[in-house]
């Protein structure tokens, strides 16, 4: 929100509330939705290519080993996966795309 707060020019001190702010920039998205929005396009483009590529074999890589002590990190797949659970989409839509 900060982008938006400093190319509207407006000072924290102004208290004004993001939502004031992004209806005053006319900005119809957030900054969460733009990069949901995005990564899962690339997750449609890495469906559609082939394996022999190597973005392709770098989503498909398994690290040798164990991982740490601790909570999991969450992956990328679990972040796609989630943003496609909340829009109803599935891995078929990207598959059946006519170009």
């Amino acid at each position: 929100m900060d982008y938006l707060r400093r190319s509207a020019i407006t000072s924290r001190l102004e208290r004004k509330t993001n939502e004031s702010i992004r209806n005053n920039m006319n900005a119809t998205e957030t900054v969460i939705d733009r990069i949901e929005r995005r990564g899962l396009k690339w997750f449609e483009h890495l469906l559609r290519i082939p394996d022999e590529r190597w973005p392709q074999k770098l989503h498909r890589w398994k690290p040798p080993g164990r991982r740490k002590r601790g909570r999991p990190r969450c992956l990328w797949n679990e972040g796609i996966r989630r943003a496609m659970e909340s829009r109803g989409l599935a891995e078929e839509h990207a598959l059946d795309r006519e170009d």
